[in-house]
């Protein structure tokens, strides 16, 4: 599975806006390589118009492109 890179200041401006159309709201998360990522589910459910209004319409679809690499379980 792939995902989407950003930078700390793209993190920063998506954590809690909204995407889509039952109001899912976007979830930047770290990787196994401190990466801050976002699924391709997000990006592609973003409308334009979402994507204007939250300030991220020039960049969101052009997000770099990695595979997902989780962060390990620590079992006790």
């Amino acid at each position: 599975m792939n995902v989407r890179v950003l930078t700390i200041a793209q993190k920063d401006l998506l954590v809690g806006k909204t995407w889509g159309y039952q109001g899912q709201k976007f979830n930047p998360v770290q990787d196994a390589n401190d990466n801050w990522i976002i699924s391709n589910e997000e990006v592609n459910g973003c409308t334009l118009a979402q994507a204007q209004l939250i300030g991220c319409d020039a960049w969101l679809t052009s997000l770099p492109e990695i595979p997902y690499e989780p962060i390990p379980s620590v079992l006790p």
